[in-house]
């Protein structure tokens, strides 16, 4: 009966989405829950855009959680861009301490991997790369290079020469 664990799935707050997921897995996975119900039960907490965003989708769609989380976190911008350009721009506040504001720089970074998929020193160095590359080329070369959702740098720097030759 799934009906019995909706007390135990976390308070969705709009302001920490992504926190939201991440401590529905942990529980969802310590309490050994089917991960066949983990897209009905994360669901019945949800309100405003989130919820905007479930009604949305397909029946089919709604039964997936994977689906769910990625629809919900586009929504919400929670993507690799939007959290690189956290992580970017975020500035200590004259009100933390450093260690505060070093931990935030810290989760907003491991947010930014973990959107991007990061799971080595590989995948690291090319994220960075790549980001630096597109920061030394005129926008509209940076908007073809995101349409075509490059991951890696040589796949850049070939798509770009072409993109260029083209245009």
């Amino acid at each position: 009966d799934v009906s019995k664990h909706i007390a135990l799935v976390p308070q969705f707050r709009e302001s920490e989405v992504d926190s939201y997921f991440n401590a529905f897995e942990r529980i969802a996975t310590s309490l050994r829950w089917p991960k066949d119900v983990w897209s009905l039960l994360s669901q019945c907490k949800l309100f405003c855009k989130a919820l905007e965003v479930c009604s949305s989708l397909s029946l089919e769609e709604s039964l997936n959680y994977e689906t769910v989380k990625s629809a919900i976190l586009c929504a919400y911008e929670l993507v690799p861009k939007a959290y690189r350009q956290k992580f970017r721009c975020h500035k200590k506040n004259s009100t933390q301490t450093f260690v505060e504001f070093a931990r935030e720089k810290g989760i907003l970074f491991d947010k930014w991997c973990t959107a991007s998929k990061v799971k080595d020193f590989d995948s690291m160095r090319e994220l960075v790369l790549l980001e630096e590359f597109k920061s030394c080329l005129p926008e509209r070369v940076v908007v073809y290079l995101n349409e075509q959702k490059v991951t890696s740098l040589s796949r850049a720097a070939v798509l770009v020469d072409k993109f260029v030759l083209m245009h």
